[in-house]
């Protein structure tokens, strides 16, 4: 990673130097700049290799090849939550190797022995984006480069609502069309939402299943967090959503979610016991009390069971997520048991994660802020920098396999496409 040349003679008789790799990246929409460094002892050779090489100090410790990106903070820190808004331009990073070990103040205003602009794109060349503005879906949807056929996948976070893009943008680098929708905080759509209507996602997944290129007869939801709720929904009550992956799933949701005019269940408040609000406004829940709310009989839990026979779910949560989602899943599991349906529903839940699980080497967030109209509250989020890559580049994976089988693999239509195709190839070849 880093040759210094600056060097200090080891005890062994080799030549060795502390040195301090920091990166900076700045996001040009907000004017924050994130920083991380590490403390490493470089070898005989004056060399420091992140794969092998040992972090001493800084923001993370150990053998971590992707700890500097992983643990990238808003500097100073003010629970900013890093996400990329413009999928198609890459991140600027800035690589600072100083000599010695610094604290991260003085290694901001230090020049250091040398520098290095990296970029990271997280969208394949090809790729295509269109925005959209589809009757009342807001959104934008992302192609695949080359002609298709490609598996749909209907894209939703969650509590900070507006429009994210960046999963979709990867998903599509891995050749899925992606539909990354907003529901709320968003151009015309209402900017907070106490009532959903199911047909608004309805609208998303018959319009991505239109378009050229896209296998037209199954779809794939891909939800976080507060997009859970109308996800297990999708899966439930649309018959061409055939796969659901929910990362970090709040299964009994805030909202109210009907559909062609009946309610299909109301929104849970949580009672004021389940929760607490510092004076620092952070929220911190009550792991036990949540437990009491969140069973598998709750009359606001998905009935996943009721779902299609060809429909599958992926629940996916972190042990140590401050919010708890990990008792909703154990409680859906539960549940999708008792009705003989659990070959229906994969849980998987990662040791020393917490809540949020990003595309891989996404930076680990803490915590983060979030406007309720009324105030802003900061959540806790749990787990750990490598914990949390780790579960990354696992997650990533196993969720793309399973959305490939479910909503690829299993479609009479790509089969009959293959059929097809395989037999034209081979009346080419007797041809020839």
């Amino acid at each position: 990673m880093a040759d210094a040349n600056n060097k200090k003679q080891g005890s062994s008789g080799g030549v060795r130097v502390w040195v301090e790799p920091r990166v900076c990246l700045h996001d040009a929409s907000t004017s924050i700049k994130f920083h991380s460094y590490a403390h490493y002892r470089s070898d005989d050779n004056g060399t420091v290799d992140v794969e092998q090489s040992e972090a001493i100090g800084g923001t993370y410790t150990g053998v971590f090849p992707a700890g500097l990106f992983s643990s990238l903070k808003e500097f100073p820190y003010n629970y900013t939550r890093l996400q990329k808004d413009d999928p198609t331009t890459p991140w600027m990073m800035t690589l600072v190797v100083h000599k010695d070990h610094l604290t991260l103040e003085n290694s901001v205003v230090s020049e250091g022995l040398t520098t290095m602009m990296l970029e990271r794109y997280i969208m394949a060349p090809g790729v295509r984006r269109e925005p959209v503005v589809h009757e009342r879906v807001r959104g934008s949807i992302f192609f695949p480069a080359g002609p298709g056929p490609y598996p749909a996948v209907i894209d939703i976070f969650g509590v900070s609502g507006g429009l994210k893009e960046y999963r979709a943008s990867m998903l599509a680098s891995k050749g899925f069309a992606c539909l990354a929708i907003a529901y709320f905080k968003y151009d015309d759509l209402p900017k907070f939402i106490k009532t959903l209507d199911l047909e608004y996602f309805e609208e998303a997944v018959e319009y991505i299943l239109q378009q050229p290129g896209v296998i037209p007869d199954r779809c794939g939801v891909l939800c976080s967090s507060k997009g859970a709720n109308p996800g297990l929904a999708m899966g439930i009550y649309l018959q061409k959503v055939t796969a659901v992956v929910s990362i970090g799933g709040r299964l009994i949701g805030d909202m109210t979610l009907t559909f062609r005019g009946q309610e299909l269940w109301k929104s849970v408040e949580l009672d004021p016991g389940c929760c607490h609000i510092d004076e620092q406004n952070i929220i911190t829940f009550n792991e036990s009390a949540v437990k009491k709310i969140y069973v598998h009989d709750h009359p606001s839990m998905p009935p996943c069971e009721n779902a299609p026979e060809d429909t599958y779910f992926l629940l996916i949560a972190g042990d140590d997520d401050e919010i708890h989602t990990k008792i909703d899943i154990i409680a859906m599991t539960h549940r999708m048991k008792l009705h003989g349906r659990q070959s229906h529903c994969r849980a998987v839940i990662y040791p020393g994660v917490g809540h949020i699980i990003e595309p891989p080497y996404n930076t680990y967030a803490s915590h983060t802020t979030h406007n309720f109209g009324h105030r802003n509250l900061i959540f806790k989020w749990g787990g750990g920098a490598w914990g949390t890559c780790k579960a990354q580049e696992d997650n990533w994976q196993n969720m793309r396999r399973f959305l490939e089988i479910h909503v690829r693999d299993r479609s009479e239509w790509f089969q009959q496409f293959m059929g097809r195709t395989r037999g034209d190839n081979k009346c080419e070849a007797l041809h020839h």
